[in-house]
């Protein structure tokens, strides 16, 4: 299957732009239209056309140079999109993916449901997109830039959609298509039926090769390999001069970082944002996470809450977004009865809290093994990875000193649990713990030996 993407260049350019303007992307010597969206073109904008030209027939537009390297990194990354729906992906360049996906037929279902999922797929990159299957790799390609959406697994099928093309379509040198109209040969079925011995002689051997490759060649190319790295940089087409107008570019970085991470099976402990300023200067901004995810949406959530008490020093041109500190996935655990929060909340919590509030500001609870409340449980910088609770069901809230009070005032609900230690440190302890309730609230209490009653902690 060959994927074909015919406004690549146009659509990676302004991939982070949100405003519904014509869009021109121009020829950086020349100042021509290489591309247009079609805003442009309802206003009589063509490719070739002059940039004075194009700028007399619309009232405002968007407006960029041609650059190879960010249709190069774009084409990289829908090949990481579409890594789980082929076998094998080579680069087409400069818009084109190559799938090797007769191997994948009987996971997917077959061709129709991979047809489907593959297309469903291809819309969430926010590019357009012509695709066709063929008996050769050659064959796929021309069929797919051609516009002529053909899946089967019929041979035939493949050879009879070949046969509507012209000779423009055939990807041929332009002084070739000018011979072969001039001979009165202007489709490929003609073509086919001339002997190729006679074309060779009149045309070159480059002729007769670009048939066989179309006909017969499956030689097998380079394969896509999935980067050790995640880093994408997106170059704005406007100023950003608030932190929150960075959102709307940033949420399709991490749309590839979901697709990156799921591929290599992995979470991300952490993310750098690095921006690029008016005057050249440049910033970073460190987006931690507890126990790391992969999911675009949890990634959005500490991001939006950092941006929303971000001050930018200066106007933002570009933005980077760098992968950092990765982990083996794991499944988190789940409650089966659902009636308790899993960990991933109170990760989930902690993370945003952390974006708020910086690392440096938030804190959290450590666990000694001690049976007494005072020395078992301790508070430590979040930046620590201590995060386990202790297991048993005692309140979070310890009063510093244990308080005495009067025991009738307390209705007890549950209780007594003895806890007994200390001697290994010259401070032993021995009391009995209870569970008790005073206007509506629940207390933790104990009594000691000599009968007298404290109140140690409240639950929340």
């Amino acid at each position: 299957m060959h994927i074909h993407f015919p406004q690549l260049a146009l659509e990676a350019q302004f991939l982070a732009d949100p405003r519904a303007l014509p869009q021109l992307l121009l020829a950086p010597a020349l100042q021509t239209i290489v591309q247009c969206n079609d805003m442009a073109r309802e206003q009589g904008v063509q490719v070739g056309m002059n940039k004075k030209t194009a700028f007399c027939l619309l009232t405002d537009c968007a407006m960029a140079n041609y650059d190879a390297a960010i249709e190069a990194d774009a084409l990289n990354k829908l090949a990481l999109l579409c890594y789980r729906h082929a076998a094998q992906i080579t680069l087409v360049p400069p818009d084109g993916l190559l799938l090797e996906v007769g191997s994948m037929l009987s996971i997917f279902n077959g061709i129709e449901a991979y047809w489907q999922h593959l297309q469903q797929r291809l819309q969430q990159s926010h590019f357009r997109f012509q695709m066709s299957m063929g008996h050769t790799p050659k064959a796929a390609q021309l069929l797919a830039q051609a516009g002529i959406a053909c899946y089967t697994e019929n041979t035939e099928t493949f050879v009879q959609a070949l046969h509507q093309l012209s000779v423009e379509q055939l990807g041929l040198p332009h002084k070739t298509v000018q011979k072969l109209l001039a001979m009165g040969i202007r489709e490929y079925g003609k073509l086919k039926q001339m002997p190729r011995k006679e074309l060779g002689y009149r045309f070159g051997l480059d002729l007769v090769e670009h048939l066989y490759q179309l006909e017969r060649s499956n030689q097998p190319s380079t394969q896509f390999q999935l980067p050790a790295s995640f880093l994408q940089t997106i170059h704005l087409t406007y100023e950003a001069e608030q932190a929150k107008g960075l959102l709307f570019p940033l949420r399709r970085c991490l749309e590839q970082l979901e697709t990156y991470l799921r591929n290599r099976q992995l979470l991300c402990e952490k993310i750098l944002i690095k921006l690029t300023h008016r005057d050249g200067r440049a910033s970073v901004l460190a987006v931690p996470s507890v126990r790391g995810s992969y999911l675009q949406a949890d990634w959005l959530l500490l991001l939006q809450t950092q941006l929303d008490h971000t001050q930018l020093v200066a106007p933002v041109v570009s933005v980077s977004l760098r992968a950092k500190d990765f982990l083996p996935f794991k499944d988190a655990p789940k409650d089966l009865l659902g009636n308790r929060p899993g960990q991933a909340d109170a990760d989930l919590m902690q993370s945003i809290l952390i974006a708020r509030l910086g690392t440096e500001n938030v804190h959290t609870l450590a666990v000694e093994a001690d049976p007494r409340p005072e020395v078992s449980t301790y508070v430590i910088d979040s930046r620590q990875q201590q995060h386990s609770l202790f297991p048993k069901q005692w309140p979070t809230f310890l009063l510093p000193q244990a308080k005495p009070i009067r025991i009738d005032r307390y209705h007890i609900i549950s209780g007594p649990e003895r806890i007994e230690g200390g001697w290994w440190d010259a401070a032993p302890t021995r009391r009995d713990y209870y569970v008790a309730t005073l206007n509506h609230q629940t207390h933790w209490i104990y009594r000691r030996d000599d009968g007298q009653w404290f109140l140690q902690g409240v639950f929340a």
